[in-house]
This record gives C-alpha cells, structure tokens and sequence, in this order.
C-alpha cells in the first residue's frame, strides 16, 4: 500500500481520538503498510504537529481524571502501555498534578464503595475499599489516608 493511503488511514484514526505514536505506528502495521509507508505517514503528521506524544498524554490525564478517576500509578501504567516514554510521562504526571485531587478522588470512589457493600461487616468493606483503590493505581499512603477519613464517618452500628 501506498505512503499516501498509510497517511490518508492514520488521519482517520486521529479523527476518532489523539493517539500516541507507537500506537499509531502499531494500527498501521495492522494494517499491512510497509515500514516505509509507516515512517513517513508518521513524520509527516510529526512536522504538521498533529502527532505527538507529550500533547496526547496531557490529553489522556485529563481524560481519565474527569471521566474515570484513579491514581498516578494506574494513568503511568496506561500511558506506558500506549507507548509513551517514562520522561514525558513524569512531565504529564507533574503538570496534572494541580488538575488531580487524588485524596479528593479516592475518598468519593471509597464512600461509594463502601456504601455499596452495606450488608457486610466494618473490616470487609475495609478490605474492598482497599482493593479497588489499589486497582485503580491509588497510593498506600492516599489509601491509608482515604481509610482514616472513612473511619471517621463511621458510627457504632457500622
């Protein structure tokens, strides 16, 4: 196939959503085009700006923070799986930081938890919390944190 169809395929998949690099080089390869045809089509939308890995894990941060919240650790493990170098991933992270409540967050998703498994006992639903927020890349400290505030809310019949 042609370097022009690899480009002409690779704008339609940046139509649907941003994506990185190394995910799009992996669509197009799907797709049978040849190294040559990959390479250009991606240095071609390189120089025009319409690829690029810092922009798209700033993207994906606020993406996932408003739409699913969860951890540093979790958005870090997603974008390493999309292909993104550690360096920009520490940048994205750091700059996100002042968008990203993650105590705020986690406390919210807890509450929810914890309500949901009200037919259980104190410890059990402890163990939950603890488990989903792990799940969702939260920290030990946010959930020893997140756990403290809980106990908190917590009455005698609980």
């Amino acid at each position: 196939m042609s370097n022009a169809t690899a480009k002409e395929y690779a704008l339609r998949l940046l139509a649907v959503r941003p994506r990185s690099v190394a995910e799009l080089r992996q669509r197009l390869a799907m797709r049978h085009f040849t190294d040559a045809a990959i390479g250009e089509a991606v240095a071609d939308l390189l120089r025009a700006g319409l690829l690029d890995d810092a922009t798209f894990a700033r993207l994906w941060i606020e993406s996932r923070i408003s739409s699913k919240p969860m951890g540093a650790s979790r958005l870090r493990a997603e974008l390493r799986h999309k292909g993104i170098d550690r360096e920009i991933i520490d940048q994205a992270l750091a700059a996100g930081q002042e968008d990203m409540d993650e105590s705020g967050a986690a406390l919210a998703l807890a509450k929810r938890r914890y309500q949901a498994g009200s037919s259980l006992g104190r410890e059990a639903r402890e163990r939950r919390v603890t488990g989903f927020l792990a799940r969702r890349g939260y920290s030990s400290e946010v959930i020893a944190q997140t756990l403290k505030k809980l106990r908190k809310g917590f009455t005698e019949d609980d």
